[in-house]
């Protein structure tokens, strides 16, 4: 993936990417920000504002701090604000996996940025042609499924951004003709960007603390409760 993000038509998406997730990511704060991506020469964090800001790549020339298995991340459970994910659920054998333990090192109130290819686009319908661009090898996602993916792992989604509408031309002369269709897509929000970024935001449920007036004169009623329905069949036959 990284050598077909460097061709005509990956440079192109890769810019449209950094376009739309850079201006979100600018406006996430915290304390530690962790990204992974499947292209090395990408960096949507260099805009944040976080000061600790480090990478970990699923491959050995992925160009980040440390090699690590996303289906187990050697990180301690609630301790990064901020989680980027670029496409490395679309080229996972295990995506549910990769998106559970990308969940459970985030803290609570933290954000995960995932980008996606989207299945049902002019980008995604290439596939049916059986074309051999890496981009096709992977999952195609929809983002619906992941969004129901993160709703089981207390992340909300937030509205869903996308980009890139054109047709998946190599051609850098082709690609400029039809930017029309661009502007179009972005105009109407039409749903069949060639990729999609999902902002998610993890909530926690808390406890609510109730406080009991322990000095006003009637006191609360303690009693015990049964363990189980047979015990307390059993107390009403006693008393009867």
């Amino acid at each position: 993936m990284s050598d077909w993000f460097q061709s005509g038509l990956g440079r192109e998406i890769l810019t449209q990417q950094l376009a739309l997730a850079q201006p979100l990511i600018e406006g996430l704060f915290g304390y530690h920000l962790m990204q992974a991506s499947v292209a090395r020469q990408v960096d949507f964090a260099v805009c944040s504002r976080i000061n600790h800001r480090f990478r970990l790549s699923p491959c050995v020339d992925g160009g980040g701090a440390a090699l690590a298995e996303f289906e187990q991340l050697p990180l301690p459970s609630e301790s990064i604000d901020v989680v980027v994910l670029h496409h490395l659920l679309d080229f996972s054998p295990h995506p549910h996996q990769v998106l559970r333990e990308a969940a459970r090192v985030m803290i609570p109130g933290g954000h995960m940025v995932l980008i996606g290819f989207n299945p049902f686009s002019l980008l995604g319908l290439a596939r049916v042609f059986r074309s051999s661009s890496p981009y096709q090898r992977g999952n195609q996602l929809r983002a619906a499924r992941v969004e129901d993916w993160m709703n089981l792992l207390d992340l909300q989604a937030g509205p869903v951004e996308r980009g890139f509408f054109r047709l998946p031309l190599q051609q850098a002369d082709l690609l400029a003709r039809t930017a029309w269709m661009e502007r179009m897509g972005s105009r109407c929000h039409l749903p069949w960007g060639g990729f999609y970024i999902i902002v998610a935001r993890k909530e926690v449920a808390r406890m609510r603390t109730i406080k009991i007036n322990w000095r006003g004169e009637k006191k609360p009623a303690l009693r015990a409760v049964p363990s189980s329905p047979r015990v307390a069949a059993r107390d009403r036959h006693q008393k009867r």
